[in-house]
């Protein structure tokens, strides 16, 4: 669900338009947007090229579960998936494509009396590929995906969440994510872009992001960002840095970076409107 950023989510959809489950894709965007909110914060306490270099998040330190998606009952086998204040996305269980407010289709189709599989496509191409399950006493949904990155590589990724909402053992309630794997964490790489930006990458996922600190919006380029995405950056303090991610002009998640004393650190705190929990990515320089 995180194609719904990232990830690392159900439904997903690269980090900065979307919420977390398809984990995987939801984690690029924030990534590497992340990145760039450290680095530039970095200047404020030591020399201005000292967050160049390689990070890597570390998902036993950060906070991935807590986050809360709604799957409605539309009739006939179709199921509306919903999260936070995004516009619902609504899918017929018969493995039709959508095209989803992403630019990427999705395609859902029951493979059994509690069983689905999920595909995610971009450009014609499968980018993953999920297995639901929700448990026979229908109090928890397991989603095991792979996600197959623009380089080659894949990732082995598994979601847990527990029914907060409705009865039965089908899609349809409110669920809230408990358990969080991610098989191959990304690895960010920073370079310094001007005198006072930075160009940040993801080489799994192929993305950039060039930003400075001015509160204007830059452009997110990649093979898995939707089109019109882009993320503005302020600084906040001396060591922290707010981030808005932006798809077509609406605000689809707000990030506050906080690099840590001794810099090896940086902490990224996720604000997704309509949500009242947050997610918490903690990465770790390499």
């Amino acid at each position: 669900m995180r194609e719904m950023c990232g990830a690392r989510r159900i439904f997903a959809v690269p980090l900065s338009a979307v919420p977390p489950l398809e984990r995987s894709h939801m984690i690029t965007k924030c990534i590497i947007t992340t990145l760039a909110a450290g680095i530039i914060t970095a200047s404020a306490q030591t020399t201005d090229n000292s967050f160049v270099g390689k990070w890597k998040m570390n998902p036993e330190k950060s906070q991935l579960s807590g986050l809360t998606y709604k799957i409605e009952d539309a009739g006939n086998d179709t199921y509306r998936l919903i999260f936070g204040d995004r516009a619902p996305e609504t899918l017929a269980a018969n493995g039709t494509e959508h095209k989803t407010q992403y630019g990427s289709t999705w395609a859902l189709r029951k493979t059994g009396a509690n069983t689905w599989k999920f595909t995610q496509k971009r450009n014609g191409t499968v980018t993953s590929e999920s297995e639901w399950t929700v448990s026979e006493d229908g109090k928890t949904f397991t989603s095991k995906v792979d996600v197959k990155r623009p380089d080659g590589s894949t990732s082995h990724n598994e979601t847990v969440m527990k029914r907060t909402e409705g009865s039965g053992n089908g899609l349809a309630g409110t669920w809230e994510t408990s358990e969080e794997k991610i098989g191959s964490p990304a690895v960010l790489e920073v370079a310094k872009w001007g005198e006072d930006g930075y160009a940040i990458s993801e080489p799994a996922f192929k993305d950039h992001l060039r930003v400075k600190t001015d509160g204007k919006d830059y452009p997110h380029e990649g093979p898995r960002v939707p089109k019109g995405s882009t993320a503005s950056a302020s600084k906040t303090g001396e060591r922290e840095l707010e981030v808005t991610n932006k798809l077509n002009g609406k605000t689809m998640n707000t990030e506050h970076y906080q690099l840590s004393e001794d810099g090896k650190t940086l902490t990224d705190t996720i604000n997704f409107p309509g949500e009242s929990k947050q997610e918490v990515d903690v990465y770790e320089r390499q």
